[in-house]
């Protein structure tokens, strides 16, 4: 039994480091969990706006979708590779609430701030290159301004909380 469960320990802490990269239009079907029980981290490339928006509604018809709430349900960590211009199109609410991470090319991950006041302490906790979407209601300090340069961190400006798309 001891045997057992040191197998099993072993594969969760494996589990927990190991990570793969997918294509969406390549993704298996819904009811394949092996991806799940392998990885603890899956990068899905060819992210699409109408996806982003198929999955911010919870449209549940679209295999893809279906496969990426799935595999929240195992503790899938998902990154979602999209394109600078695609940044746009991604309602807040995902960036700040979601339990999926966008990044835009190699390594800049996409962030966001609930603080009406975006402080140099906060900005100084994000990673290097990230993209920071802010609201026009959101202000960011001189000092703020001044790290997002140093960190080489890019600031979109959002006008709508939710893109295009009404909840």
């Amino acid at each position: 039994m001891d045997d057992l469960v040191q197998k099993v320990i072993a594969k969760l802490k494996e589990r927990q480091t190991a990570n793969t990269s997918l294509s969406l239009n390549e993704l298996p079907s819904p009811q394949d969990k092996q991806v799940f029980v392998d990885y603890g981290s899956v990068i899905l490339e060819d992210v699409s706006i109408q996806f982003i928006k198929d999955l911010y509604s919870l449209k549940i018809d679209n295999a893809s979708v279906l496969w990426v709430l799935n595999g929240i349900n195992y503790g899938v960590c998902f990154y979602l590779k999209v394109n600078e211009a695609i940044v746009n199109f991604i309602p807040r609410a995902m960036v700040l609430d979601w339990p999926i991470k966008f990044v835009v090319g190699r390594n800049s991950l996409i962030v966001g701030s609930y603080h009406k006041i975006i402080s140099r302490r906060e900005i100084a906790t994000l990673p290097d290159n990230a993209v920071l979407i802010k609201t026009v209601s959101q202000t960011l300090t001189d000092e703020g301004a001044e790290i997002c340069d140093k960190k080489n961190i890019k600031i979109k400006i959002r006008t709508e909380e939710n893109c295009i798309w009404l909840e």
